[in-house]
């Protein structure tokens, strides 16, 4: 049964694309995750202008910037974020909680904007979101209802470029 105080939403999750872990250090991160469970290669990328458009964090739009590190496992996108500059939900989470388990994602929707009113309406905001050279990501307001974990999804996933080095080369 569901409690009362849980929003309900009409959104099915098709899949989980995604578990993402934020780090303070990328590759001592990829080094971990590759020895200890053989998660690996990397493709690394760094998110900031000029390719890192349209930021916004908590309302407003926002200047801010991280490396990341996407490896398969297999259906599943393991991905690593080391924030860089600016405030962030990434920063607040080492801050608040240290390294560890930050968001889970779906990018299977058909409609991610349907997806994103409908969090909305539910009271679940988005926090974050931006541009990445055409690939548009939104991180929605649900840590209270998902244990602390922030629910993610974004469009154009698959458009997005050549990574800045591959871990191990």
């Amino acid at each position: 049964m569901v409690g009362n105080s849980i929003p309900q939403l009409d959104v099915e999750i098709p899949e989980l694309s995604q578990v993402a872990f934020v780090v303070e250090d990328l590759e001592d991160g990829m080094d971990r995750f590759e020895g200890l469970l053989g998660v690996g290669p990397w493709q690394v990328y760094r998110f900031e202008p000029p390719a890192l458009t349209d930021r916004t964090f908590r309302g407003e739009s926002h200047e801010y910037s991280m490396r990341l590190a996407l490896a398969q496992l297999g259906e599943t996108m393991f991905e690593l974020i080391e924030p860089l500059e600016g405030p962030s939900i990434y920063t607040e989470h080492l801050d608040e909680h240290g390294e560890g388990l930050h968001h889970v994602a779906c990018f299977a929707f058909d409609d991610p904007h349907a997806v994103i009113e409908s969090f909305e309406e539910a009271g679940m905001p988005v926090i974050q979101s931006g541009n990445f050279d055409g690939v548009e990501y939104w991180y929605f307001d649900t840590a209270d209802e998902l244990n602390g974990t922030i629910f993610e999804t974004a469009a154009n996933v698959d458009s997005i470029p050549e990574p800045e080095m591959t871990y191990p080369e």
